[in-house]
């Protein structure tokens, strides 16, 4: 029975986003269209490579975008308050709908960077390896699932703040101190934790490091290598998403109405 509240819940949030959704896709093969277009008429197609990989990296951004347009729709037709399902299932629709959407996206983008590679013989079509793909497309998603989930944190607890008169007054002002208390409090647990860790989890995750595009007097050069990820970061942050996670969705379930 959840389970298929939960995919009504998805199906709603694909209706919810579905112009947004289409609207960057579109927006992004256009730009891809306009670049290609000049880079035929100057017959350079270095800026085409760069516009296609600055595609692929933007996705960093997609879920946000993606859990911040649903959220907006909801903030004006207050959905959450009629809806019988639990802010925790209602939430996760969000942000796994928007994980899916930036894949979908994603693989569209590196479509067009496979184009660009394999259609203009470009030197950097060793780079563009299935396992390379992959973990650019983790790091991409992971790092996009952190922001938006930082940003529905953030959300919520603006819209909780409008509940009690004297606080609504100086919203903007405690808000603002309230994101650089909380982002220090943050770095220093994070910098605790990591110490702590490093020593228990000191194993390293190699990972392809994405595309370097540099203009140099010969031309372009695009460098692509490893880096190593350490277990304990990749654990503070996935404790991160999860904390937020839950108080987000706390101080949400207490929210009447935003204002």
């Amino acid at each position: 029975m959840k389970t298929r509240a939960f995919r009504g819940l998805m199906r709603k949030e694909w209706l919810l986003s579905k112009n947004t959704f289409i609207f960057l896709t579109c927006f992004k093969l256009f730009i891809w269209a306009v670049v290609l277009g000049g880079c035929l008429l100057t017959n350079n197609y270095e800026f085409l490579f760069i516009a296609t990989t600055m595609i692929v990296g933007i996705h960093v951004i997609y879920i946000t975008m993606m859990v911040g347009s649903g959220l907006s729709i909801e903030e004006k037709s207050q959905m959450w308050l009629h809806n019988p399902r639990s802010i925790n299932m209602i939430l996760g629709s969000k942000i796994l709908t928007g994980m899916i959407l930036q894949l979908i996206s994603l693989l569209v983008a590196f479509l067009l960077l496979g184009i660009t590679v394999i259609f203009f013989r470009s030197s950097i079509e060793h780079f563009l390896t299935v396992g390379s793909i992959i973990q650019m497309s983790v790091q991409l998603t992971f790092s996009g699932l952190e922001l938006a989930i930082f940003y529905t944190f953030y959300w919520t607890v603006y819209h909780s703040m409008g509940k009690f008169y004297y606080l609504a007054k100086f919203k903007v002002v405690l808000f603002t101190l309230f994101i650089i208390a909380s982002f220090t409090l943050i770095l220093l647990i994070e910098k605790q934790l990591l110490a702590g860790l490093h020593s228990i989890l000191p194993v390293p995750i190699e990972m392809t490091q994405f595309m370097n595009v540099y203009i140099e007097e010969d031309g372009l050069s695009i460098q692509s290598g490893a880096e190593k990820i350490s277990l304990a970061g990749i654990l503070i942050s996935s404790i991160k998403i999860m904390v937020l996670y839950f108080l987000s969705s706390l101080l949400l379930n207490k929210v009447v109405e935003v204002k």
